[in-house]
């Protein structure tokens, strides 16, 4: 298979790449996800980081609020009322 010249963007996706997925599409497919595996990898690596910080986040606002509302509890104060969030 050449790659031909085309004058437009339009003209080298019609002649080149779709030609090429149509005539081969095994092909087609195997080289996609060979150049997209990388970002797939690297999504999931991040989602898994995004989910740990968002997690420790949550822990860390659940224990100051305990620690808060020991701290109330001990200097004898009302407790504040929870917000609906």
């Amino acid at each position: 298979m050449g790659w031909e010249p085309a004058d437009t963007w339009k003209e080298w996706l019609e002649k080149n790449i779709i030609i090429w997925a149509a005539k081969d599409p095994g092909g087609f497919i195997y080289t996609v996800l060979l150049c997209l595996t990388p970002f797939f990898i690297l999504s999931g690596i991040l989602a898994y980081f995004l989910a740990k910080d968002i997690e420790k986040k949550e822990k860390d606002k659940k224990r100051k609020a305990k620690r808060e509302a020991n701290i109330r509890k001990a200097r004898g104060k009302p407790e504040k009322e929870k917000k609906d969030n």
